[in-house]
């Protein structure tokens, strides 16, 4: 199993500072630290402080995609995209700012062809993908990514609708990795992290409560460190 950490860069995801995730590849000894952010704006931050650290670092970003421009009928879903080497970061950097060009804030797939993504490893996460739309927003997303050769994640965080999702990938005979999604360190971190993505996630109407959250969907403690370390030791 592979953790994925995400940071408060990505704002309203998660309550990791960058020390705190340097202070987890320490005292654990990871030999690699692998981010998983919703916006570019962290990179430099943490290119030099893992550089300094001489921890080795792999950056990745979630973006939205869908398959051809105009298409509104089309719900866009989530790639996870990773950098191999730097002319991959520079790919993720133009990407990611095409994408915030967009009108649906998404990479429109057909422009591209298969050399564009050669210095990226393509991902599909477990949640938010096209996999997830079609299960519970009645088939609204089809993106052609089988020329990438994508790698479907699989995760098991005790969501009512985990094993829903993982039927599916397992009836697709694809290649598959177990990760763990990483947005705060200990399970008593969970209500800090609930607080947080409820004041980041507030719109108008009925302001969100310790009680009441509004926070549909977002009911495990599971996407910590704490965890992870369950199931791996």
């Amino acid at each position: 199993m592979v953790p994925l950490f995400k940071s408060q860069f990505s704002i309203g995801k998660s309550i990791l500072t960058s020390e705190k995730i340097l202070d987890i590849a320490q005292t654990n000894q990871l030999e690699k630290v692998i981010l998983l952010e919703d916006t570019f704006y962290g990179f430099r931050v943490f290119n030099k402080l893992f550089q300094d650290e001489g921890i080795p670092f792999v950056f990745g970003l979630r973006i939205s995609v869908v398959n051809t421009e105009g298409d509104y009928s089309e719900k866009p879903s989530k790639l996870a995209l990773f950098a191999k080497n730097n002319e991959g970061i520079g790919d993720l950097k133009r990407m990611f700012s095409n994408a915030s060009l967009d009108d649906r804030n998404s990479l429109i797939l057909s422009d591209y062809n298969e050399s564009d993504f050669k210095n990226l490893k393509v991902c599909v996460p477990f949640y938010d993908s096209y996999i997830f739309n079609n299960l519970f927003h009645f088939g609204l997303s089809h993106i052609d990514i089988k020329h990438l050769d994508p790698v479907y994640f699989i995760e098991d965080n005790n969501h009512p609708f985990d094993f829903q999702i993982k039927s599916i990938i397992d009836s697709l005979g694809v290649k598959t990795q177990a990760v763990k999604t990483i947005l705060h360190r200990d399970k008593d971190d969970f209500a800090a992290l609930q607080m947080y993505k409820a004041a980041c996630n507030r719109s108008g109407g009925k302001p969100p409560t310790f009680q009441n959250p509004n926070l549909n969907h977002f009911c495990s403690d599971e996407f910590c460190w704490e965890s992870y370390k369950d199931v791996t030791t």
